[in-house]
């Protein structure tokens, strides 16, 4: 294994360590606002930069792709 695949596995940790992490707190009701950081929108879950791609479609969205298909699911 060589350092961008130990980069790459530490990385995918950190996001299910994240992802983990945001599930175990209360939910976010959609009333709540992002964190905006630099002027970078920033998902409520997991902290990651919302997609400009996702923000041009949704721009009311407050979470990443990811975390709304989990959030969803969760929410059913």
């Amino acid at each position: 294994m060589d350092e961008l695949d130990k980069a790459k596995e530490l990385e995918m940790q950190q996001r299910e360590d994240a992802l983990r992490n945001a599930l175990s707190q209360p939910d976010h009701g959609i009333n709540e606002q992002p964190w905006i950081e630099d002027g970078v929108r920033l998902c409520l879950d997991c902290g990651d930069p919302i997609p400009l791609m996702r923000l041009k479609i949704r721009p009311d969205a407050v979470r990443c792709v990811d975390c709304k298909t989990v959030w969803e699911k969760k929410n059913q």
